[in-house]
């Protein structure tokens, strides 16, 4: 007999809009594929919710982004109630959504990433803003995805101005060197690297707008790379993968420095909107979106499966 699915999407983030077309497009598959399944927002009342309705669920099939979603809570709900779950394990959520943390952890492994620095929003003295690095810089905030609340800074106004923008989105602070060069993404499905991609947004950098909309950036499948760089791209992205103690599936970005692959973030929930990469990497690979749900479906597991 299959699985009973429950479908969490929305939530609370500043990405529900991206989360609720991910559902859409992981319900169609579960429609194709005749599951039985029910479909929950996130909200605020999901602790409640997934306790009563825990009977009636086999797998939580996540089609969750951001704050509250992508970042080991859902997870923990999940642990708690015993109901195994697609994706990641609370701590590799925690670690992957947490840019600071992922970056502390891609240095102790040696895995190449920018230069970084973290700033507290409360000892931000907005009068007297030094900057850690030469421009151009990047500021982000530490935890938030979908490029929400990143600025790229070519001077100390726009610097400061980047640092008020990311302090809106959460307290903690990335301030990272800019590093010039093509954007790419490998994703990773049940510990293999799949073909990279290169991102070429047509106008500024791969933002918000130009991650979503459509016709906004062109997708090179496989980049115009040396066979040796993409397979150094692939054996760094699983790496990073492993120690980040992502599980199952995620997406690493890269920034090819000078020819060489930097890390730019781990992404645990990525995206499977019409424009997302990891279902465009899966396709090229053979891998129909409806084989990729299945997948995530069939290793859905909990943290403490099996451990007293």
């Amino acid at each position: 007999m299959k699985k009973k699915v429950a479908l969490i999407m929305g939530g609370l983030s500043a990405e529900r809009d991206v989360s609720l077309v991910t559902g859409a497009a992981f319900e169609k598959a579960l429609k194709e594929l005749n599951y039985e399944f029910q479909v929950i927002d996130a909200k605020e009342d999901l602790p409640k919710i997934l306790a009563e309705k825990k009977s009636q669920i086999d797998v939580a099939l996540l089609a969750l982004h951001g704050k509250l979603a992508e970042d080991g809570v859902v997870q923990g709900i999940c642990e708690y109630l015993k109901i195994p779950y697609s994706g990641s394990g609370v701590l590799g959520s925690s670690l992957g959504f947490d840019k600071y943390f992922t970056k502390q952890i891609l240095s102790f492994n040696k895995i190449p990433n920018a230069r970084f620095e973290l700033v507290h929003k409360k000892s931000v003295d907005w009068n007297q803003v030094t900057p850690p690095f030469d421009f151009p810089l990047v500021v982000k905030p530490s935890r938030e995805g979908s490029s929400v609340g990143v600025s790229i800074c070519k001077n100390t106004d726009e610097f400061v101005e980047g640092l008020k923008l990311a302090a809106q989105y959460d307290s903690e602070i990335l301030v990272e060197e800019y590093l010039e060069g093509p954007e790419l993404t490998v994703p990773i499905l049940v510990d293999r690297a799949l073909t990279p991609i290169e991102i070429r947004p047509k106008k500024g950098y791969y933002d918000y707008a130009n991650k979503y909309t459509s016709g906004n950036t062109e997708y090179i499948i496989p980049p115009e790379l040396s066979a040796g760089q993409i397979a150094k791209l692939k054996d760094i992205a699983l790496k990073a993968h492993r120690a980040c103690r992502a599980r199952v599936y995620s997406r690493i970005d890269f920034r090819m420095h000078k020819g060489e692959p930097y890390v730019m973030e781990i992404n645990t929930l990525p995206g499977c909107t019409p424009t997302s990469l990891v279902p465009k990497a899966a396709a090229y690979e053979g891998i129909s979106f409806t084989d990729f749900i299945q997948t995530l479906i069939n290793h859905a597991g909990l943290d403490y499966e099996g451990v007293r």
